[in-house]
């Protein structure tokens, strides 16, 4: 990674950390308050770790790709970084942050796991707990990986093309710049979003590791070959005065 790439990166992690920060310190917080009213007021029964963690940092994942190619890429370009370094810089942030994010929601787990079995709650669960062993846990994290990368190249995609199109034809193309979302989705068979697509396809409910991770990575690599045929045609406005 070039300096212009590294310095772009630098900044892009510098002014999310805090973000990032303040919406686990939350969302940890707010499980678990609902756990403790549920076991006071009533008895646990499945993981609410598995209700509460998976879908909302993914949508967080997107916003970070849109901020990152939305407003900071074309900041960074007219500051006189190249496209290509301001691109690799961007996704040199939103890789590891997406893979971050991935590594704190399978922590989440391990959490629970130790709450419950420390208050007693585990007998009341009325289905064994969706992590078992190691091996499980190694599953999850790169299936959550995938998965918010996938969102991370949807929400550059999307914000990339209203940038160097017409809002009206971004507008129509979102079905195909979310695509890269849905594919990773339906590659795994997440839950909800995932299973239903697969439901709906015929495809069933069920996905296998491998096959999931080909067609997710396969995904990936279209959605960036088309980013950066977007970006190469973003206008250069550089800042005098």
């Amino acid at each position: 990674m070039s300096a212009p790439a590294w310095k772009v990166c630098r900044t892009l992690l510098r002014r999310s950390l805090p973000l990032a920060g303040a919406y686990w310190a939350i969302l940890y917080l707010v499980w678990a308050v609902v756990i403790g009213l549920i076991a006071r007021f009533g008895t646990v029964e499945a993981s609410m770790w598995q209700n509460m963690g998976l879908q909302a940092p993914r949508w967080f994942t997107f916003v970070f790709g849109v901020t990152a190619l939305g407003a900071y890429l074309p900041m960074f370009v007219a500051q006189g970084v190249t496209r290509r370094d301001a691109l690799i810089g961007s996704w040199g942030f939103l890789l590891p942050y997406a893979v971050g994010f991935a590594a704190v929601t399978t922590v989440g787990f391990g959490v629970e796991y130790l709450t419950f079995d420390a208050f007693g709650l585990l007998g009341g669960l009325t289905e064994p707990y969706p992590v078992g062993s190691a091996g499980e846990v190694a599953a999850l994290w790169l299936e959550y990986g995938l998965v918010n990368v996938g969102y991370t190249a949807a929400g550059a995609l999307c914000a990339i093309a209203y940038h160097v199109l017409n809002p009206w034809w971004a507008t129509l193309l979102l079905p195909l710049t979310l695509l890269p979302a849905f594919v990773v989705e339906l590659a795994f068979r997440t839950e909800w979003t995932g299973v239903a697509f697969g439901r709906l396809l015929g495809l069933g409910d069920e996905a296998h590791l491998g096959t999931g991770t080909l067609a997710a990575l396969a995904a990936l690599a279209v959605a960036s070959a088309v980013t950066w045929a977007l970006v190469r045609r973003l206008p250069i406005k550089k800042i005098t005065g």
